[in-house]
């Protein structure tokens, strides 16, 4: 029997730094979306590995993943309408985000209030930065 690894393994990462998270405001699905910075896990990479690149790649930022914060197991998503297993982590990381001509996301740092306030987060999301910001305070 073949082991399958979960559906369409995701990694987002909650960079905070003075009181505002680092936000990704994107189009996911055809829809105007905030969400925190992230994607897919590629074949041969661990979820740390792919969220150093995915950091990388939207933000030409170097982090480090330091914590666990939220794997909600496999969810049904109604931005792609179709399944995905998400896992949030708590980062660090120095720098300003750069975004390179040819990513298609607008980083931005924002007070968490706001962004969740915003109506254009999804649910596990919003508990991952909840829970940093726990850990923050």
């Amino acid at each position: 029997m073949i082991q399958q690894g979960p559906a369409n393994l995701r990694v987002y990462g909650v960079l905070l730094r003075g009181g505002r998270v680092l936000i990704a405001d994107e189009q996911v699905g055809g829809r105007d979306v905030r969400k925190l910075p992230g994607g897919a896990v590629e074949s041969g990479e661990t979820p740390e590995q792919a969220l150093k690149r995915e950091f990388m790649e939207e933000g030409s930022l170097e982090i480090e993943p330091t914590r666990l914060l939220h794997a909600p197991g496999t969810l049904y998503s109604h931005w792609i309408h179709g399944l995905y297993t998400p896992m949030f982590y708590e980062v660090r990381g120095g720098g300003e985000p750069v975004t390179p001509p040819d990513e298609p996301v607008e980083l931005l740092f924002m007070e968490p209030a706001k962004a969740i306030a915003s109506g254009r987060m999804a649910a596990p999301e919003i508990v991952a930065l909840n829970r940093a910001l726990a850990v923050a305070r």
